[in-house]
């Protein structure tokens, strides 16, 4: 095996198969760390020229110039791997990265946080800590027949979307950089009542810019008499459309236009020749999420299967400092 640290593009192994959220490892997040001046590493494990093994990494700062490495639903291994290779694979990881954190030399990493997509990728080393990418997440088989889909959905789920066309909801799609706007003006009261965190505005933009430069980003906007009441950002990378953020009006629930919206979407996806559609998130059944009930019972409505992963695990560096690191969260003194 041979471990490469270029920012080469290895999105072709990514989109070999389907994992939720790998694009958060692909050039396209690359870039967009690039822009946000995150300093970052990329990674590839090869094996007889084959690319068996990518993780994308970056650098989370902390206060007291400390920080830490963080790699977003990665790495990513080929499923072919065997236990011995599997380990190898993750060694070499683990050894470079630690490297890295020498080689930054002007703030010190106290641990890296990873998220492996599987159980199989877990050390004993590793602590379970706080996820910041959903753990949990619900997938649409894109491959079944309309009917199919429809059929395996909630029946007021249905119902919601029938209700929704009578009402004179308009589903359109958009890939203008100005129509970001109509997002904007509704996502901060959507993550008040699901009791999310929202990013700035700022990041929005560059998150929409990004993808369209990618060629990877739509916007699904829902209207009724000409308003906006609900949008969608998803996102198109290998065999799945993932539905990455979402935002609605509030004061026009009645219309019921985010069932519509997602529906339109779904059939939009299927007719591309798309084989998932992507929820990107629903609350663990752990109970740790409980804000997440009502959006989480909102996207069940639409049937598919659930898909968990083991969720972030630190690998520690500094266990003193990491120590003063668990207390300031706990005291609520440190961000995510």
């Amino acid at each position: 095996m041979q471990l490469i640290a270029e920012k080469n593009n290895y999105d072709d192994f990514l989109k070999a198969r389907f994992i939720s959220g790998n694009f958060l490892q692909s050039s396209v997040w690359q870039d967009f760390l690039e822009q946000r001046e995150l300093r970052n590493w990329q990674l590839a494990i090869v094996d007889k020229q084959i690319t068996i093994a990518t993780c994308l990494a970056y650098e989370m700062q902390l206060p007291l110039g400390k920080s830490y490495l963080y790699s977003p639903r990665g790495p990513i291994f080929s499923a072919d791997l065997d236990d011995r290779q599997r380990q190898e694979a993750l060694q070499l990881i683990l050894s470079k990265l630690r490297d890295v954190t020498i080689d930054t030399k002007k703030r010190q990493e106290i641990f890296y946080k990873l998220e492996p997509s599987n159980q199989m990728y877990l050390l004993p080393e590793f602590i379970k800590s706080h996820d910041l990418q959903p753990r949990d997440t619900l997938i649409l088989d894109l491959e079944l027949e309309l009917k199919n889909l429809l059929a395996e959905m909630h029946a007021k789920t249905r119902y919601n979307i029938s209700l929704a066309k009578r009402k004179g909801v308009e589903i359109s799609f958009s890939t203008k950089e100005e129509d970001i706007k109509h997002f904007l003006d509704l996502v901060g009261q959507t993550a008040k009542r699901n009791q999310i965190n929202s990013h700035s505005a700022a990041h929005y933009r560059l998150l929409w810019k990004i993808l369209l430069k990618h060629k990877v980003g739509q916007l699904c906007i829902a209207k009724v008499a000409e308003q906006v009441v609900a949008v969608n950002i998803v996102v198109k990378f290998g065999s799945a459309v993932t539905y990455l953020h979402g935002a609605s009006d509030y004061n026009s629930r009645k219309y019921m236009a985010p069932h519509l919206l997602q529906w339109e979407i779904i059939k939009q996806a299927k007719e591309q020749g798309y084989k998932i559609y992507d929820f990107w998130g629903i609350a663990p059944e752990d109970g740790s999420k409980v804000g997440w009930a009502g959006f989480t019972r909102f996207k069940k409505g639409f049937g598919g299967r659930v898909i968990k992963s083991p969720g972030a695990h630190n690998f520690i560096y500094d266990k003193s400092w990491y120590g003063v690191y668990s207390l300031m969260r706990k005291l609520r003194r440190l961000p995510q």
